[in-house]
């Protein structure tokens, strides 16, 4: 079958109509380790251009058919875009798959009600994924998406999450996700509409992915609710922290917004360890090694681990005011006696009750060392 006929039964196939972009398609995905392994082996060592086509086209159609905001694949609208992105190394699968339909989503939806700004609606600008997750990001289109966004798809995944609870106080919510609705629930429900993958609608796929590897560490900054640096997620043994839309992957940065909060993540874990291990069995062999999950934390990230608010130094106390002993010299005469008492004035109070006629000023009082 020549290409031009198998381009008519794929979309992002209609696109590819160049034999030097099949080419470099079939590059690109030699070279990224996020594709499905099982259907990139069924291409055998040397696949055709049609098949190169066909499973790409395939793969496209399959992040983008299932969006948060319903079926964006029908019109391949996007196909010859995401193409070009990937192609170019601008974007892998897993962006596009992960978290790329759904941004892709969230746009469209906005566009064909005709609540995109002028600028916006103008799909050609953009030259990549995080410039349109920048853009649904925003709060002039954040109430807007969740009123559109089928509410009961978050109330089910409220209803399914399983996860342990690490940290709960007025300020943070941290949790290790036991399974896609957790993690799903943390991206959508509350504050910042955060963009990663495991909570992305194809996210089971990729929860599973990292899970198995070592816990996900779900950070909720109740205090900043809805700024972009208000959720983290975490995830050591790929060496993953990054903030809502994944433009801040710093450990310096974390250590910089949360002093102290990777020791106390790590405490809570270890608190929970024997929780933790048996609820995680069905995720990893045996459950979570914890102390090994732990270490990790500490070595892929030890600026966070080692950071904390200053202690509060408690003030010296006034030695004039502790108990102790007094050597006591009557200015006038020279002569010295060493008193004992529960502080500098009780001693001096003890003089003058002695020798009434006497006052404070007649009387040096030096405290003596113990």
């Amino acid at each position: 079958m020549k290409l031009n006929q198998i381009v008519l039964e794929a979309n992002v196939a209609a696109k590819l109509k160049d034999p030097k972009m099949v080419k470099m398609l079939s590059i690109a995905m030699r070279h990224d380790s996020t594709l499905p392994k099982d259907k990139v082996a069924r291409l055998g060592p040397k696949p055709s251009d049609d098949e190169i086509v066909k499973l790409w086209s395939d793969l496209l159609d399959s992040s983008l058919s299932s969006t948060d905001y319903g079926n964006i694949s029908t019109d391949g609208k996007f196909d010859e875009w995401l193409t070009r992105m990937y192609i170019n190394g601008v974007a892998d699968f897993e962006d596009i798959n992960g978290e790329g339909g759904d941004a892709l989503g969230a746009w469209k939806a906005l566009s064909i009600r005709g609540k995109l700004s002028e600028k916006d609606q103008d799909f050609n600008r953009f030259k990549n994924l995080r410039q349109i997750q920048q853009i649904i990001q925003g709060r002039d289109y954040r109430d807007e998406l969740r009123k559109i966004k089928d509410a009961e798809v978050i109330e089910k995944h409220k209803r399914d999450r399983k996860e342990i609870t690490v940290v709960d106080d007025e300020r943070f919510l941290v949790v290790v996700p036991l399974n896609y609705g957790s993690c799903y629930t943390f991206n959508n429900s509350a504050g910042f509409q955060a963009s990663f993958c495991t909570g992305s609608s194809s996210g089971e796929r990729w929860f599973k992915n990292y899970a198995p590897d070592g816990p996900v560490i779900s950070v909720f900054d109740k205090e900043n609710a809805d700024d972009v640096n208000g959720k983290w997620q975490i995830h050591a043994p790929t060496n993953q922290i990054n903030n809502g839309n994944q433009q801040i992957r710093s450990d310096e940065k974390f250590a910089e917004l949360f002093p102290g909060l990777m020791k106390r993540i790590v405490a809570g874990i270890e608190s929970k360890a024997a929780e933790i291990k048996t609820a995680s069995e069905d995720i990893a062999r045996g459950g979570y090694d914890i102390p090994a999950a732990v270490a990790d934390l500490k070595k892929r990230f030890p600026l966070s681990y080692a950071s904390g608010e200053e202690e509060k130094q408690e003030p010296e106390a006034d030695p004039d005011t502790t108990p102790g002993t007094w050597a006591v010299t009557q200015i006038a005469s020279g002569k010295t006696a060493r008193i004992a008492g529960e502080s500098k004035q009780d001693v001096l109070d003890k003089v003058l009750r002695r020798y009434p006629d006497s006052t404070e000023a007649d009387y040096r009082l030096e405290k003596q060392p113990e």
